[in-house]
């Protein structure tokens, strides 16, 4: 294994460099305006390469003929700086990185070099971890002199350079597959003075090769997310025997597990490592149980839920911080950090003080923080999610589960957006289509578009009044009770779901009024799948809870829903009068 200390000479060298440019960000945009005009390359990795070449004229006194001495020069030895220079940089002309060079100052290269390449694209995105999340992580790791620090997936070195910024003397280590993103990380701290140690490799083979034995002190991956487990095959014998599975939990579905197993087997006894990974993993179904086995093994310390936005502009997808160690029996802290960060234009940032506070509430209980029990976990399919165990508990009424008051649940129809678009016609044909945006403030609108025919094959997809309508993706869900006017036929959406309610139980206005109540809102909220798109499976909509009362109070409760609904559509309509008058004033008082 190829590992470097880490002197606090080199990287405070590098650091001055940096702190002798007045504005980091102007100086970024200028070498990119001057490289686009000159050399007409995009920002990135090539661009990256491109500053170095001009950082290395500008900084040499030979005189250069040609792209490929500039090259020699510049990768210094390194056969992976030289292949990828050759690679990236084949179309430069020497006279264009000379009159570059002429353009830019050596404080504007350097401060574009130190902040490494730039992330613009969802596939540049992929190779750089957002600066606020490196300095959390570099918190929790709390490096000292001496540690062996590894990056899995370290892309461009945003994490491992962080960590030489301290100047705590660790030895430092990044993984990475990318060739291209080794050459830039390399560059990078070679210009800073960090000498850290970038490898060009898979990151279980290097496992295999170097760690086997010899445990890090610390890791850390921000592995790459959606992935499945069969993506993954073939890689090396360990990545087989861990995707064989143990029967505690068989075969991991989401390959996040795969990447937190990885990270545990790489640290010693005493180390800690930290691993990203989505929000789905920490709580869906299908994890619940290689969940239970990280945890009743003592692997997990602590869970927290990021703020939406922090992976922005590349994605939105919700994001779990997990803290990873050996022994941990005591329970797991979970933080709920969901309200903190900067919201910027294309995102959210987490600042000194978010980082503090995150820190904060990992040692302290509060709204917002919790040491979970194990017990506790496993009465909720050993979730890890931090907002959703926090959660208040909802006292209902007589609660009884939806299934033991349904008599039956379809989909709406399926139909594609082209087939609508024949079927749809302004006549009045008696048979009428209600989409999902037709549902507003609780009730149906009287506008529903109008269908040629009806496919015999879609009547079982038609309302009937007292049906329960609600929404299956999406939260907030929507909420109605179906009124279908005599000698009419309303053909669902396939976003639908029609329930069928046995109403010698229960009202299905007083349903109605629960779900769209802050109670029932909750419940759904609590009851949806998915990370990025919320969604309500159908086993989930059987189990949720809602209050059954006596005929009386569901009547009472269900005629003054009734009444509301009534009163917002007199409200709509005198809205919509008055609108119109506002248009014709004009002309009526001309």
């Amino acid at each position: 294994m190829i590992s470097v200390t880490v002197t606090n000479n080199q990287v405070r060298k590098g650091l001055t460099l940096l702190s002798n440019v007045s504005s980091n960000t102007e100086a970024i945009w200028r070498v990119s305006n001057s490289m686009r005009g000159i050399v007409g390359l995009p920002s990135g990795v090539q661009a990256y390469f491109c500053a170095y070449l001009a950082y290395t004229i500008k900084s040499s006194e030979n005189t250069y003929g040609s792209l490929s001495e500039v090259i020699e020069v510049a990768a210094k030895g390194d056969q992976l700086i030289l292949k990828s220079l050759d690679e990236n940089a084949s179309d430069i002309e020497v006279e264009q990185l000379l009159a570059m060079t002429e353009k830019t100052s050596m404080d504007d290269l350097l401060a574009y070099l130190l902040s490494g390449p730039a992330a613009d694209s969802p596939m540049s995105g992929e190779c750089s971890t957002p600066d606020g999340i490196a300095a959390l992580v570099c918190e929790i790791l709390d490096v000292h002199g001496g540690d062996l620090v590894v990056d899995f997936g370290s892309g461009v070195g945003s994490f491992l350079e962080r960590v030489a910024g301290t100047g705590k003397g660790a030895k430092l280590v990044g993984v990475e597959l990318n060739r291209s993103l080794v050459a830039a990380a390399r560059i990078r701290s070679r210009v800073l003075g960090s000498e850290v140690a970038y490898e060009w490799e898979d990151m279980f083979e290097y496992f295999e090769r170097s760690l086997a034995d010899e445990k890090a002190d610390k890791a850390f991956s921000n592995y790459p997310w959606g992935m499945r487990t069969k993506h993954l095959e073939g890689r090396s014998e360990y990545l087989e025997n861990v995707l064989k599975g143990l029967s505690e939990y068989g075969r991991p579905t989401s390959a996040d597990w795969v990447f937190n197993r990885l990270l545990i087997d790489s640290i010693n006894e005493g180390g800690i490592a930290v691993g990203i990974m989505t929000n789905g993993s920490a709580f869906n179904g299908a994890d619940a149980r290689v969940r239970r086995y990280f945890i009743e093994n003592g692997w997990v310390r602590a869970a927290i839920s990021l703020p939406a936005g922090v992976f922005s502009p590349w994605t939105n997808i919700g994001t779990t911080l997990v803290v990873l160690g050996h022994g941990n029996t005591d329970g797991i802290r979970l933080v709920d950090a969901t309200d903190l960060g900067t919201k910027e234009r294309r995102g959210r940032t987490l600042s000194e003080d978010d980082i503090q506070e995150i820190l904060t509430r990992m040692e302290t209980d509060s709204d917002k923080s919790a040491m979970a029990p194990i017990s506790k976990l496993a009465e909720r399919e050993y979730t890890l999610s931090a907002n959703r165990f926090l959660q208040k508990e909802i006292r209902l009424a007589n609660p009884v589960e939806m299934r033991s008051v349904i008599l039956d649940v379809t989909r709406g129809a399926g139909l594609r957006a082209k087939e609508l678009d024949e079927l749809t016609c302004e006549e009045d044909t008696g048979i009428r289509y209600l989409n999902l945006s037709n549902i507003v403030d609780g009730s149906i609108d009287d506008e529903l578009p109008f269908l040629k025919e009806l496919d015999p094959k879609l009547e079982k997809y038609c309302l009937e009044t007292g049906d329960l309508l609600l929404s299956k993706n999406g939260a907030p869900y929507k909420v109605a009770v179906a009124e279908v006017p005599e000698g009419q036929k309303i053909l669902a959406n396939g976003n639908l779901y029609i329930i069928k309610l046995d109403t010698e139980k229960v009202d299905p206005y007083y349903v109605a009024a629960f779900l769209n109540s802050p109670d029932g809102k909750e419940t759904l909220a609590r009851a949806s799948k998915g990370a990025v798109i919320p969604n309500l499976p159908l086993g989930e909509l059987n189990r949720i809870k809602i209050p059954q009362e006596g005929v009386e109070k569901q009547a009472r409760v269900a005629a003054a829903y009734q009444a509301k609904l009534d009163e917002i559509g007199v409200l709509k309509l005198r809205l919509s009068r008055a609108r119109k008058e506002l248009v014709d004033l004009f002309d009526e008082e001309a």
